[in-house]
């Protein structure tokens, strides 16, 4: 990077990490940070849990925003119990205390509170580390509980380095409390246009593959293919047993021969064993979900019911890492 420094004034012709706040519409009041990594471009909310927002590759678009676009923690926990909260993003966080429907009785909102809490201690830091790479690093901690509920206290840094299409996710989960607390954990990784078309190729390396509603059997259908949008479709959910290699590292790809992009996620199965895939060919709702987790969508009841609900016991630290690499 030294060399290519010499053609430039600043060193933000190249990367940099920004502060913003948005002014206007739901975005409104919402703190994030813009990173630029050469072609590389993505947004972290500083307000909800440090999630990535938008991301663009070599000037195309990759990440799938709902309706209402970008939008403040506070807007999200207004629609807390419905659709109109999901934003989408290139990747938010469902957890911990429910990932799937909303259940306002048990104050339960749609894919958990983790996802509209703001961070706190954050920070952010661009350098050139020992070896003469150029690192660019956001931290910042969540802690959506409160009174006579868990404490699970959620430490996350994302990490990316000039020259390089990725970005790690590390994030560790602590049981600050004294009893053992419900940890439900998804993360909604969402592509979509003009990156994600039909001719794009999906891989999954999988041994059984069922739609959500016939579990029972391996589905006939074409998960890994990407059609036109359909006027009112519907979208398909399909539940992966997904391969992972000798270290338990599980690799999905998706490629777009047109534009000559491919876009990686990876993850450890020991740390998260279910894979969720979204495929939404719907007009207006094009997108492609790839969702690591430890748990279904039915919500917290079904996974009490079904005695799988995955729990922290006190003073338990589980560390997650997640990668999303664009080339």
């Amino acid at each position: 990077m030294r060399e290519e420094l010499r053609k430039t004034g600043s060193i933000q012709q190249l990367a940099y990490i920004r502060q913003v706040e948005y002014l206007e519409g739901p975005a409104k009041n919402l703190r994030a940070y813009q990173v630029k990594n050469g072609n590389l471009m993505f947004t972290v909310q500083a307000d909800k849990c440090l999630d990535i927002a938008e991301v663009s590759y070599k000037g195309v678009n990759i990440s799938f925003l709902s309706k209402n676009g970008l939008s403040s923690g506070e807007y999200s926990r207004t629609y807390g119990y419905s659709n109109k909260s999901v934003m989408g993003g290139m990747m938010f966080t469902c957890g911990n205390d429910n990932v799937g429907p909303g259940n306002m009785e048990r104050n339960l909102p749609v894919h958990g509170s983790l996802r509209f809490t703001p961070a706190s201690h954050t920070s952010s830091d661009c350098f050139f580390d020992k070896d003469g790479k150029y690192r660019m690093v956001i931290k910042g901690e969540m802690e959506p509980d409160g009174l006579f509920e868990g404490h699970i206290r959620l430490r996350r840094t994302i990490e990316t380095e000039y020259g390089r299409g990725v970005i790690v996710i590390t994030d560790q989960f602590r049981n600050e409390g004294y009893v053992d607390e419900p940890f439900m954990l998804l993360y909604h990784c969402n592509f979509s246009y003009p990156f994600l078309d039909p001719c794009c190729e999906l891989k999954i390396d999988s041994d059984k593959v069922v739609l959500r509603e016939e579990m029972e059997k391996q589905t006939m259908l074409p998960y890994e293919i990407m059609e036109d949008p359909v006027d009112g479709g519907v979208e398909q959910v399909f539940f992966h047993q997904a391969c992972g290699d000798e270290n338990g590292v599980v690799t999905t790809s998706i490629y777009n021969p047109k534009l000559g992009i491919k876009a990686r996620i990876r993850y450890n199965k020991s740390q998260l064993p279910r894979l969720i895939q979204w495929k939404s060919m719907v007009s207006g709702d094009y997108a492609l979900g790839i969702e690591p987790a430890n748990c279904l969508v039915f919500g917290r009841g079904y996974e009490e019911e079904k005695g799988t609900l995955v729990y922290l016991k006190p003073g338990e630290t589980r560390e997650i890492r997640l990668e999303l690499e664009f080339e």
